[in-house]
């Protein structure tokens, strides 16, 4: 079998660009909601009578987290499904995953506290460490989503009506990033990474046709339109 062209030898494209459409879509729904959790006054609210738990925290870590995650494996299993050599994609993922969980694990309850009652350890394990790790997941899960759609891009172009909605998928994941990162104060080394995965992602695309590569819409875009619009934001706020 030839692991690159015979990858769907039980599946048509069709079959496959649907589950794609369904998957991609249900992560741009949740990138959206990771966004509006981050901006809803509601969200910011305490749990009960626990001062220092919040709603946000716990709506992030107990859904948005594994939710998440476990659409980044449905994607990858859908290009990979039937190749002999698939372990590998999915072995970065699954790293890249464990990583994503142990960041957000370390910074969302020590994010729910007030500056006041942080201790210097604390603020190397949310500042550094967390960021750190997260950066590396980032970078991590979009490439190696990215190179499992490179090792199997659709054997035909996309129809212009299935372009569009892997479009509008990219333009609700842009706009999910775009809220996530509104607020979140200092942003230049989130922009800096952004733009590191895009220009890695140009690399890597070589030029190659986006109707035969559905994923690559739905991370180049989403990247591309959050980073245009909070750089555009910043500079008429002043604000970096």
């Amino acid at each position: 079998m030839n692991p690159t062209t015979d990858f769907r030898q039980d599946e048509g494209a069709g079959t496959v660009t649907r589950r794609l459409v369904f998957a991609t879509l249900a992560q741009a729904v949740v990138v959206l909601l990771a966004g509006l959790n981050l901006s809803l006054r509601f969200s910011a609210q305490p749990v009960g009578s626990f001062d220092l738990v919040r709603w946000r925290e716990i709506f992030s870590l107990l859904v948005i987290v594994p939710v998440s995650i476990g659409i980044m494996f449905q994607v990858v299993w859908i290009l990979e499904q039937g190749r002999r050599d698939a372990k590998w994609p999915i072995t970065i993922v699954g790293v890249c995953a464990c990583l994503l969980g142990i960041s957000m694990g370390v910074h969302e309850p020590i994010n729910a506290l007030p500056t006041l009652q942080r201790f210097p350890a604390l603020e190397f394990w949310d500042e550094l460490f967390s960021h750190a790790i997260f950066y590396l997941a980032f970078v991590g899960i979009s490439l190696s989503l990215f190179w499992s759609q490179m090792r199997n891009p659709l054997p035909t172009a996309m129809s212009l009506w299935t372009t569009a909605v892997f479009g509008c998928i990219a333009i609700m994941g842009g706009v999910g990033i775009f809220l996530t990162l509104l607020f979140g104060g200092s942003i230049g080394v989130d922009l800096a990474v952004i733009a590191l995965v895009l220009f890695a992602a140009e690399w890597m695309r070589k030029g190659k046709t986006m109707r035969q590569l559905p994923l690559a819409m739905v991370i180049e875009w989403p990247y591309l339109l959050a980073f245009l619009g909070l750089v555009t934001q910043r500079l008429l706020s002043g604000q970096w």
